[in-house]
């Protein structure tokens, strides 16, 4: 195999990486959304008991699941376009990868603290990761 195929394959690795990445946010997106309608946090500060109750609802623990996988595979997208060095790949994955670490720490705080602006970060991160896949799968068309 020669080192254009290889790097063709490569490419092409890339694009289905991005497209699983994509639907990944749109299912984490609609989970979160789902979960901010039904789930009803306890009124308290101790976080400990916020937690408690987040792993108890199966959306929030099916909305952490996704999120978990979001941030596995934004790593591994960020090291698989390293290795084959395509700049476009590289800048993609690297603000979808900032921007799922942006929303879990929104995440993570608006479990604590129920404080809504956390959830609008995580949103709008969401959204960020979801651009900026498509964007690489736009410029790696060229």
């Amino acid at each position: 195999m020669n080192a254009a195929s290889e790097t063709t394959k490569a490419q092409n690795g890339l694009r289905n990486n991005a497209i699983f990445m994509i639907g990944l946010l749109v299912i984490q997106y609609v989970l979160g959304m789902v979960t901010n309608m039904f789930v009803q946090f306890p009124d308290t500060d101790q976080a400990g008991q916020l937690w408690d109750f987040a792993r108890s609802q199966f959306l929030t623990m099916s909305h952490i699941v996704v999120g978990t996988l979001l941030l596995v595979g934004a790593i591994v997208f960020v090291i698989r376009a390293a290795r084959i060095h395509h700049r476009s790949w590289i800048a993609s994955s690297v603000v979808g990868l900032i921007a799922i670490l942006a929303a879990i720490f929104g995440g993570t705080q608006f479990i604590t603290t129920q404080i809504d602006a956390y959830s609008l970060l995580m949103a709008l991160a969401a959204i960020i990761a979801f651009l900026s896949y498509g964007w690489g799968l736009y410029a790696s068309r060229k």
